[in-house]
């Protein structure tokens, strides 16, 4: 059931403030990603781990995360704010994050979405939450889409020094190779 765009409107300011900003995160740590700290308004929620662009430092947020063939769709709409969100220029300049699935933290592959696959993206995103055609119709760019693709690995990272796993949070690596765009 789609909710008003007004309940759209005040969940997407929210979302970009401050207090969400630290406030959850911790929450979902703390609850161990139970509750509405691990699913709101049908979607699900992980936390996201990139080294800022250029700090290198961790930044993590919550997501709501649609899961696609083992990985997870998240949409850089930023509550409809009409800025793309600073995570989302992170996961373009790193091309990587960890990502912490209730009690399970992986590195994923980051890959930003276009033509057919970013549509069909955006149509399951907005299926569940509706939201998302609002802050589409309203936004001044176009809203980043990226697919976070667990990268196989013989030993998954350890959960308290991955970046998102608690309050030991660590640097996570930064791949040595340049990226165009990227300032080092």
């Amino acid at each position: 059931m789609a909710l008003p765009d007004l309940a759209y409107r005040l969940i997407g300011w929210y979302s970009t403030t401050r207090i969400n900003r630290v406030v959850h995160p911790l929450l979902y740590r703390l609850t161990g990603a139970r509750g509405v700290a691990s699913r709101v308004l049908g979607a699900d929620q992980i936390l996201v781990s990139a080294p800022g662009r250029r700090t290198g430092r961790p930044r993590t947020v919550v997501l709501f995360a649609f899961p696609a063939h083992g990985g997870w769709i998240v949409v850089g709409s930023r509550g409809g704010s009409g800025r793309v969100p600073g995570w989302a220029h992170n996961l373009r300049a790193s091309g990587w994050a960890f990502v912490r699935d209730r009690d399970r933290t992986v590195t994923a592959d980051v890959r930003e979405l276009d033509g057919p696959e970013y549509e069909a993206a955006f149509e399951r995103a907005a299926a569940v939450y509706p939201g998302y055609r609002l802050y589409r119709r309203n936004a001044r760019h176009r809203i980043p889409i990226f697919r976070l693709e667990p990268v196989p690995s013989t030993a998954a990272p350890d959960a308290s020094t991955d970046g998102v796993g608690g309050a030991t949070d660590v640097a996570p690596p930064v791949d040595p190779t340049p990226t165009a765009g990227t300032p080092r």
